[in-house]
């Protein structure tokens, strides 16, 4: 069957269907000519009233007879096929143009879709929005819960879209957790589109089941509308499909959970956010992120006790760019694990040059935290740069303790349990309680900067000092003050007792020239590392 499938000659099925109905129609010519002298005679034969046909002719009638039926029955069959063929290519282009997840139109479908909506709102009252969509925490849901819980949610995100929108909207998934929805709507009306954003934000943010617990979900949403062309002339949906998506990721940058219009300047923000992007990869690449540290002080005697590493960017597009800019693009981009343990390296190498009495404090953000191999990490950096792990301390902030308390609490022992110091930075900032701070074995704790300026003001800054001055001493916690910038703040502060500060008072961070500068100049720089590889392999 095989090897004569693969030398028979191929055959257009609609050419198949006519020889078949040409067999069938020959056949029943001949049926008629053979049977209107055939049975004439067969029924005179039969009657005996006369001589019977000729065998010949019945013969042949009966091939005819058979030759209609084969005719027919192949021409029934091909019918069969083409329909089973039209309906494979038919699920075929289904496939191609829809998302099997959650049946809604994928990236290739949704540009073509649009432009035929534009076409058919083009001289009419109508205007055609373009929205687009991204789960804010969607990752975090995938992630904790597996790959099943987060199909779940995709889905029924899919389900809300189509239960708020209306029925002519083109509603898709892109990938992931993003989605695009284009729809028209009254250009007189444009208010109508916001209610509908604000309606889908609090449909979507409705809880979700999965296997017995909720899982809660914000969207930042991006619009634009072909009712704002004038912009540019551009007609193409891609373009303001692009539109739409910029808008999000404004919406993201502003909070998430809400919603922007696209607006011209946002495309210069997108652009400075791409070279950003662009510029931090190949800074990583060339050794452009480099250490700053801060000076922190024994308050009550005005020594110096240590340092906070703070990152810096030396870039030569954009010359000195702090931290407040690129640390939250390098969270996005996924690099700052990278980008910590580079600068971690640089500064216990600067480090171990110090005065054995000076600790090295580091900042890490919460996406490390994820990481259950951070704490081994750091073990690993220590070991290989010499670094006793009794003078190194890891600050984590607050916020951190509200997305795993449990990975935070294991990875905190972890921590400890080679001699590591863990401080809670920016305490009163965040809604930390009482018993997360009695069951989390923190070393230290930081007041934020903000409590501490207003101490010197007519406020609340003051007292919530005192109070976690006073928590601090009940915990058997020690206190570092930050953003101490005023001979009042400071005397206020050395009224609580033994305290440590770090700010403007002290000085700038400096880069590691200069804080060799100083400490040499106060006689603390040693020439030897210190031997710190037989103390951590003890403590390990």
């Amino acid at each position: 069957m095989g090897s004569r499938k693969q030398t028979e000659p191929h055959v257009p099925a609609a050419n198949r269907d006519l020889v078949a109905m040409g067999i069938a129609a020959a056949a029943i010519l001949m049926f008629i000519g053979t049977g209107g002298s055939v049975l004439p005679k067969a029924i005179r034969g039969w009657l005996g009233t006369g001589p019977g046909p000729d065998d010949l002719l019945v013969s042949a009638m009966l091939l005819n007879i058979a030759l209609i039926i084969f005719g027919w029955r192949r021409y029934v069959e091909l019918v069969a096929e083409i329909e089973q063929r039209k309906a494979a290519e038919e699920r075929a282009r289904e496939l191609a143009d829809t998302d099997p997840l959650t049946g809604c139109l994928n990236r290739r479908s949704l540009p073509s879709s649009a432009e035929g909506l534009i076409a058919r709102c083009s001289g009419t009252a109508n205007a055609v929005a373009f929205v687009m969509i991204d789960l804010d925490n969607f990752k975090q849901i995938n992630d904790l819960n597996g790959h099943i819980a987060g199909d779940k949610v995709l889905r029924e995100t899919a389900q809300r879209l189509r239960a708020v929108l209306p029925p002519e909207t083109l509603i898709a998934r892109l990938g992931g957790d993003e989605f695009a929805c284009v729809l028209p709507y009254d250009a007189a009306n444009p208010s109508r589109i916001d209610r509908l954003t604000e309606r889908m934000i609090e449909r979507i943010a409705e809880p979700v089941d999965l296997s017995g617990h909720s899982a809660e979900i914000t969207v930042s949403i991006g619009l634009a509308s072909t009712l704002h062309e004038p912009f540019d002339g551009i007609s193409d949906a891609q373009a303001f499909l692009h539109r739409a998506d910029i808008a999000m990721y404004h919406a993201k940058k502003r909070g998430k959970n809400r919603y922007y219009w696209f607006e011209p300047q946002m495309e210069n923000e997108r652009r400075f956010r791409n070279a950003l992007e662009a510029g931090i990869r190949a800074g990583l690449a060339n050794g452009e992120f480099v250490p700053y540290y801060e000076q922190q002080i024994d308050i009550e005697t005005g020594s110096l006790t240590g340092f906070e590493m703070l990152a810096r960017w030396n870039s030569p597009r954009f010359g000195l760019v702090s931290p407040e800019v690129f640390i939250p693009v390098a969270e996005d981009m996924g690099v700052i694990p990278l980008l910590s343990e580079q600068l971690i390296e640089r500064a216990l190498e600067d480090a171990k040059r110090w005065d054995p009495a000076l600790t090295l404090s580091v900042n890490i953000s919460p996406l490390q935290l994820n990481d259950p191999w951070f704490a081994q990490r750091m073990l690993k950096l220590l070991v290989k740069h010499n670094f006793p792990p009794q003078r190194f301390e890891i600050e984590i902030t607050e916020s951190c303790l509200h997305e795993n308390v449990a990975l935070v609490r294991s990875m905190i022992l972890s921590l400890r349990n080679q001699g590591i110091k863990i401080s809670l930075d920016d305490f009163g900032t965040g809604y930390s309680s009482l018993a997360q701070l009695r069951s989390l074995p923190f070393d230290r704790i930081k007041i934020d900067r903000s409590f501490v300026s207003e101490m010197g003001q007519d406020g609340d800054g003051s007292k919530i000092v005192d109070a976690i001055v006073s928590l601090g001493e009940g915990l058997g916690m020690p206190i570092t003050a930050e953003g101490i910038e005023d001979d009042a703040v400071l005397a206020r502060l050395r009224e609580l007792g033994q305290l440590k500060g770090q700010g403007y008072i002290y000085g700038r961070p400096e880069t590691i020239e200069q804080v060799r500068e100083r400490l040499g100049a106060l006689g603390r720089l040693t020439d030897n590392a210190p031997d710190g590889a037989e103390t951590m392999s003890k403590s390990a």
